[in-house]
């Protein structure tokens, strides 16, 4: 898409609900074009934009909420970590091995713990 400076405003994704992939595609093409407007008019119209999108894409594409515990193993496999790799960072041994195994949750010392070591938000693990 051409700058929004030299382009007529009728190219952009008109502010209305997205109900096909056709509309959805126009919204995402307007949103790069808009994206780092930061005052006026298509400030509020990426601000709004956003919304819209964010409805189409909960509606077409719903995500799973995962649990912390089925988190903390995904992030295991993918840096290649095993279980004795967690003891002296959670806990003991037994300690670990019940996180794991999901006979005991994660308390907030560990959710703060698995934040910093992952370099992540602790709201990941809750």
């Amino acid at each position: 898409m051409p700058a929004v400076d030299r382009m007529d405003f009728k190219e952009l994704y008109p502010l209305r609900v997205i109900k096909t992939h056709n509309d959805y595609e126009k919204a995402l093409r307007s949103m790069e074009t808009v994206f780092d407007k930061e005052t006026g008019p298509l400030a509020d119209y990426a601000e709004t934009l956003v919304i819209l999108i964010e409805h189409y894409e909960k509606e077409r594409f719903p995500v799973e909420k995962k649990q912390g515990v089925e988190i903390l193993k995904f992030l295991m496999e993918q840096n290649d970590l095993r279980q004795r790799d967690l003891v002296g960072i959670l806990g003991g041994k037994s300690t670990v091995s019940e996180i794991l195994n999901e006979k005991r949750p994660l308390n907030l010392h560990h959710i703060r713990v698995l934040a910093d070591k992952f370099h992540g938000k602790p709201a990941t693990f809750v």
